[in-house]
């Protein structure tokens, strides 16, 4: 898909994102809170129109074997099975599943890396408002 941000966000400058946030300056700390806010809420909605996608599918292609298996209402099961591996139309729904299922899979990492950082700067930015909250 090239799920990796949104078009307006480069994505050149996470190459360097640190994992040790203490080191780094608030505005910069900020910034990266900010970048993968933006980056894991476009990684949901992309994982939402993918799920919705799955749904369809499924719904079609329950329909589709329901429709099959009345055709072939005779004939014993483990045969309708084998004709319904068979049929062209069955087989590509049942693909596209598949397909669909295994990108809602690396999505979801995706969407989780993502969620991780912006958690990580999260804390960080809590954690220098306490210090800061004791100070004053």
């Amino acid at each position: 898909m090239g799920i990796v941000a949104p078009d307006e966000i480069p994505t050149d400058e996470s190459a360097g994102v640190p994992l040790d946030f203490t080191g780094l300056s608030s505005r910069t700390v900020g910034a990266i809170h900010s970048r993968y806010a933006v980056r894991h809420s476009h990684a949901l909605y992309h994982l939402a129109l993918l799920s919705a996608d799955l749904v369809h599918l499924r719904r079609n292609s329950r329909i589709s074997e329901a429709k099959f298996r009345v055709r072939h209402s005779g004939e014993k099961k483990t045969e309708v099975d084998a004709l319904m591996e068979k049929n062209k139309h069955i087989a590509r729904t049942r693909n596209k599943i598949a397909e669909c299922e295994a990108k809602i899979e690396v999505l979801s990492a995706v969407t989780q890396g993502y969620e991780d950082f912006r958690n990580a700067a999260s804390r960080e930015i809590s954690r220098r408002n306490g210090e800061r909250a004791a100070i004053d």
